[in-house]
């Protein structure tokens, strides 16, 4: 069974969980976030922007944002089980334009609570020009459109953990933009990353609760789990929970949210880690926002 246009609906080095082959043994850990609540987050209606920014060039530096950077490390367990072409899936990203108040990661719920009401957030700013490629380092990112630069072929290789990153443009250097992150030594339940079509969707999300662990844990990043649930077909999307903490190494999904669905309906489990920070550029007159994620999608199954 194939899960239908999952990675749109949501969006071999140390450090990485090996997603090729069953482990023997498992672990279990039973701290779980303290409270988990549903809320909602409004997003901005459609050509008609909220943020202020500036209409004219200036001189003096900001306290606005100028600019978004993100690196978006995805790996996928069973890639035939949701038409991924690899493993790996791997995008950068680029926008930069005049002062604006807008906040990039405004979509993200507040930590230690959960929501079924997922959404995107768009941050209006008049662009700045995009005529020549731009670049994190030794990442090559092309012109994707005004004020915007995006390479969607990046090699697991190609990616740097743990490093800082500075970003070249048409419009100067950021020296030290962002740091890059890592990702997982370990997952549980490990079943979550089984490679195979035919023994896939094994790990339970139970009516009852399921808690989930990582390691290692990161400082200064946030952890997000998004359950979307599915037909046990993969045809149809049925609805999706998304519960974000700070990243403790373990979380705790109520199975309230899923009460409501059929036994055996088929789950992709996204693991997230988020790592966002803000850096002056002062080229700019402003401050360039950064998000790092590094992204785990596994398979499961509703009990």
């Amino acid at each position: 069974m194939k899960i239908i246009s999952l990675l749109v609906i949501l969006t071999g080095c140390s450090s990485d969980v090996s997603i090729m082959k069953r482990p023997d043994e498992k672990t279990n850990n039973d701290s779980a976030i303290s409270d988990t609540t549903d809320t909602e987050t409004q997003a901005e209606p459609a050509g008609e922007p909220d943020d202020t920014q500036s209409s004219e060039p200036s001189d003096e530096m900001t306290e606005l944002t100028v600019g978004y950077g993100e690196i978006h490390f995805r790996q996928i367990a069973c890639p035939q089980c949701v038409g991924a072409a690899s493993e790996f899936d791997i995008t950068a990203t680029l926008k930069l334009h005049y002062p604006t108040s807008g906040d990039y990661t405004d979509y993200l719920q507040e930590p230690g609570t959960c929501t079924t009401n997922l959404i995107q957030t768009h941050v209006s700013a008049q662009p700045l020009q995009s005529t020549q490629p731009a670049a994190f380092n030794g990442i090559t990112l092309n012109p994707s459109g005004q004020g915007e630069w995006y390479n969607g072929f990046i090699y697991e290789y190609q990616y740097e953990r743990n490093t800082s990153y500075s970003v070249t443009s048409e419009h100067g250097v950021i020296s030290n933009a962002f740091t890059s992150i890592e990702g997982f030594d370990d997952i549980q339940p490990y079943t979550l990353l089984w490679v195979d079509p035919s023994y896939a969707y094994d790990a339970v999300i139970s009516k009852s609760g399921t808690n989930f662990t990582w390691y290692p844990a990161v400082n200064n990043s946030l952890f997000e789990i998004i359950i979307a649930v599915y037909s046990m077909d993969g045809s149809q999307f049925l609805g999706a929970v998304s519960c974000l903490e700070n990243d403790t190494g373990s979380m705790f999904i109520p199975g309230s949210y899923f009460q409501m669905y059929p036994n055996y309906a088929i789950a992709a489990v996204h693991l997230i880690r988020h790592r966002i920070d803000r850096v002056p550029a002062p080229d700019l007159n402003g401050y360039l926002q950064s998000h790092m994620i590094w992204e785990v999608v596994g398979t499961g199954h509703i009990e």
